[in-house]
């Protein structure tokens, strides 16, 4: 190029040099994949909200379904851009789980983003019928306050509350069949049925007599008359913990058998031909409150046959959930009413038995779930019976939900952060702390 320019030649590229050039590709800007709709008007979020954000991705994201994180910590956040209602309902519950295991909580971000989760969610149902993509967002924002009320300790109605919500939003997801990531999950009508899992139930065979018993002593007031929600929850819980008892159990005082797991078929590994999802539904059995009758008070902690059975007691468990979420709002009402006796001696009966026994199915996820306010909840309903009760005549019945709830108490106040895990770990290593 020097040498061209002082002989005064003009400089100049060959042709074949010309054409190689225009030949060469075009660089084209990658084309763009519309992941999520922005909203025409973004939202500002304070250096807070962005700290609760990661304290949801990383630790208080909902652990049902289980082994599927990426629903929960990737597709639901998406949604957030179009439905700013969703955003809040998971910035609540991660100011709720966080605020539950730290000294001095500040509990009001978390309020606030309930409060604004709840408008949404309210006017997305003023616009019923919901979309398809809608109704999953909705089902996921219900499902995220329900789970939000177990970190706060007045939220035990207001849990079930939202699991209504839930409810009818399912129904609807199913019979329209609206596809998302709430529909195509395999495997969640089983549980984890593991050595661990008989471990659990086997040793703890006379806690499990103990809960029958103390139903027992108050199925007296269960007359013909009393509210067929009082009676079917009662059902439901004698079948729970009845289908979990052992028939080789030695005398108390003596050396608890656990049961034998290689004689005791896993559902997940069972050669029978599968059974349709209507067949094998659990939750909608016909009348749950016409067999409460058909309860053998008198043999009440024989075991019954086919047990030890855990699938058919998860079952049980979840017949009551879904009483709770799909029964009249009206009977709701009632078993939660403070001034219902029975229904709070109830209410304590349950929320004792489902403490106990939720660590032994639950998914390896949700055993990092915080205990402090669900035993709160349990704590205010039998605080409740003692306040009207002065004479005793009703505190004697909740002796046994109060000794389970002391147990798990004592341990709050050594370790702030107990789980129900640490409950799993407790009921395996000494099961007999939950009998002081």
């Amino acid at each position: 190029m020097a040498v061209l320019c002082k002989l005064r030649q003009a400089c100049a590229y060959p042709d074949v040099f010309k054409h190689a050039q225009h030949e060469l590709p075009k660089p084209k800007p990658p084309s763009p994949r519309q992941i999520v709709q922005l909203s025409d008007k973004p939202i500002m979020y304070s250096p807070d909200d962005m700290q609760l954000f990661h304290h949801y991705l990383t630790a208080a994201y909902p652990c049902i379904p289980g082994n599927n994180e990426q629903v929960w910590t990737r597709h639901i956040p998406l949604q957030t851009y179009q439905y700013p209602y969703l955003m809040n309902a998971m910035l609540a519950l991660a100011g709720s789980h966080l605020a539950i295991q730290v000294e001095n909580p500040n509990n009001r971000l978390a309020l606030r983003h309930r409060q604004d989760a709840i408008v949404g969610l309210e006017d997305a149902f003023a616009r019923w019928p919901p979309s398809p993509d809608e109704s999953h967002v909705m089902f996921a924002a219900s499902f995220l306050l329900s789970l939000q009320c177990s970190y706060l300790n007045d939220g035990f109605l207001e849990h079930f509350i939202s699991l209504r919500g839930c409810s009818l939003l399912s129904q609807i997801i199913v019979a329209e069949e609206f596809n998302g990531p709430f529909v195509e999950q395999t495997g969640v009508d089983l549980i984890p049925v593991d050595t661990a899992t008989y471990q659990y139930f086997g040793v703890g065979q006379d806690i499990l007599r103990e809960a029958l018993l103390s139903l027992k002593g108050f199925s007296k007031f269960m007359t013909p008359d009393i509210h067929p929600i009082e009676k079917a929850v009662v059902r439901q819980t004698v079948q729970t913990l009845r289908y979990l008892l052992c028939p080789n159990v030695q005398p108390e005082g003596r050396e608890t058998t656990v049961p034998d797991t290689e004689g005791t078929t896993d559902p997940s590994q069972s050669t029978d031909p599968p059974k349709s999802v209507a067949s094998m539904n659990p939750l909608l059995p016909s009348s749950m409150a016409d067999v409460f009758h058909e309860i053998d008070w008198d043999n009440i902690t024989t075991a019954p046959a086919g047990s030890p059975s855990p699938l058919r007691s998860f079952q049980g468990m979840m017949a009551i959930l879904t009483i709770f979420a799909t029964w009249p709002q009206e009977a709701l009402v009632h078993i939660f009413d403070s001034n219902n006796r029975l229904g709070n001696i109830i209410l304590a009966h349950f929320s004792a038995i489902r403490f106990i026994l939720a660590p032994m199915t639950a998914q390896q996820s949700a055993l990092r779930t915080p205990t402090r306010a669900i035993v709160q909840w349990s704590v205010k309903i039998i605080a409740i019976v003692d306040e009207y009760d002065k004479g005793g005549e009703w505190s004697k019945y909740v002796e046994w939900p109060r000794k389970i709830l002391k147990c798990v108490e004592l341990c709050l106040e050594k370790h702030r952060g107990f789980t129900i895990g640490d409950v799993r770990d407790l009921f395996l290593r000494d099961p007999g702390a939950f009998k002081e």
